[in-house]
């Protein structure tokens, strides 16, 4: 009786003209993860065989450097286009990055670390918008059901990505990847989007905003916005602590594999950490906020990320290590990156497209910089294990689980102020 019941629930939700156009969403997602899982196996073949750990971490730190000048240019982009035309603008532009990429690759070029830099931008660029799109038709209520749905669907094409990566890597190769990836983007902008009935706001917000005048765009608008700081503030604490735990994978990775092998355990890898993403999105997401709350989820996060690293300090060793990351990314990207996507939909248009763009791509690799210089100084300066990593990714958990408490607390509060139900 309660399996019928969830699946009229499901029917129910997925039957309205909002579930309609939360399905075409969903496909869009699936299209553009699947594109992406498929080029990120590519990406860690050509930075860890032609430079290492370390020279991807410093990669990674240079992701936010080029953001700081891509947020503002984007700020002015929103007071002129929004929803499909603006996806479909972005889309193609990236497609065509990537048909730049193979046809420089294939030519010969050393494209290693400008294809790793770029594909950072693209996965924060590229899915941000998205949301940013999506958040246009959400309510918070509405959100915490719908948001979910699509979820699954970037799930689905996550691990469908990474299991095609892992079948066809050693047939087609790197460039032969990158093809079928410009392809699922291309499909992905001539599915239809929503009607613009739909839309939660049909008015434009006033001409002379501040934040869109300003030199830094977005990036003023989480400065000045009390509750953008605190999500600030913890994307910035969970991208430190993950592309931390990618740095010290890599280096048990490169310590073992070298060449194809490291694409191959990577694909292998991606395909399992999809694998428990879906399994988390599809089954555990929805009852998780029913029960504890949106606030509560994100609190968890962190408590659960403490525990795992303190595990590792017990098994340091790239067979458990691996599980740890599967373990860890799954759950950032199914219930952190749903709950992340919800905290903003209290917020009006501006203030929400412009703080999830600075938010989820910016403060996102800025995390990465502060690792970057993180690694400079433990390994490079002090010669340090990157064991040494491993503490210093549980310091930063418990602070990690001040902040979110904060978040929470302002989430219930920004809900209530909204309109909406608090939790």
């Amino acid at each position: 009786m309660k399996f019928k019941q969830i699946t009229q629930n499901v029917w129910d939700d997925l039957n309205s003209a909002e579930g309609q156009a939360t399905f075409r969403f969903a496909m869009r997602l699936f299209l553009i993860l699947l594109a992406y899982y498929l080029m990120k196996p590519v990406r860690e073949e050509l930075i860890l065989a032609g430079g290492g750990a370390e020279i991807r971490s410093y990669a990674l730190a240079g992701q936010a450097a080029l953001l700081l000048f891509l947020v503002p240019f984007y700020s002015r982009m929103i007071k002129h286009l929004h929803g499909d035309k603006l996806f479909h603008i972005i889309t193609l532009f990236l497609a065509a990055n990537i048909l730049l990429f193979y046809l420089l690759g294939s030519a010969g070029m050393d494209i290693g670390i400008a294809f790793f830099v770029w594909l950072g931008i693209f996965s924060v660029v590229q899915i941000s918008q998205f949301w940013t799109m999506v958040s246009d038709y959400h309510c918070v209520e509405k959100g915490k059901r719908l948001t979910s749905y699509i979820a699954i669907g970037g799930s689905l094409g996550a691990m469908i990505g990474a299991m095609v990566a892992k079948t066809l890597y050693l047939e087609l190769g790197a460039y032969g990847l990158m093809l079928v990836a410009i392809v699922m983007l291309i499909v992905a902008v001539v599915i239809p989007g929503a009607k613009d009935a739909l839309r939660k706001d049909h008015h434009d917000d006033e001409d002379d905003d501040e934040s869109i005048k300003h030199l830094l765009g977005g990036l003023k608008r989480v400065m000045d916005v009390p509750y953008l700081r605190w999500i600030a503030a913890s994307v910035v604490l969970l991208n430190l602590i993950n592309s931390t735990g990618e740095f010290i994978l890599a280096d048990f990775v490169t310590a073992e594999y070298s060449g194809k092998e490291i694409g191959a355990f990577y694909s292998t890898f991606y395909l399992y950490v999809n694998i428990a993403t879906l399994v988390l999105q599809a089954f555990v997401v929805r009852p998780l906020y029913r029960v504890i709350g949106v606030g509560g989820a994100l609190i968890s996060l962190a408590a659960i990320n403490m525990l795992m690293y303190m595990s590792v300090l017990a098994l340091p060793v790239l067979a458990w290590f691996a599980i740890v990351k599967m373990a860890d990314n799954s759950i950032d990207y199914s219930v952190a990156n749903t709950t992340k996507q919800i905290l903003f939909l209290p917020l009006d248009r501006f203030t929400r497209y412009e703080g999830m763009l600075a938010i989820n791509t910016f403060f996102t690799r800025f995390g990465d910089l502060i690792q970057g210089g993180m690694i400079f100084v433990v390994i490079s300066v002090l010669a340090m294990s990157p064991m040494t990593l491993i503490v210093t990714n549980i310091v930063l958990c418990v602070l990690w689980l001040f902040v979110t408490v904060n978040v929470s607390r302002r989430f219930k509060q920004q809900t209530t102020a909204s309109g909406g139900a608090a939790e």
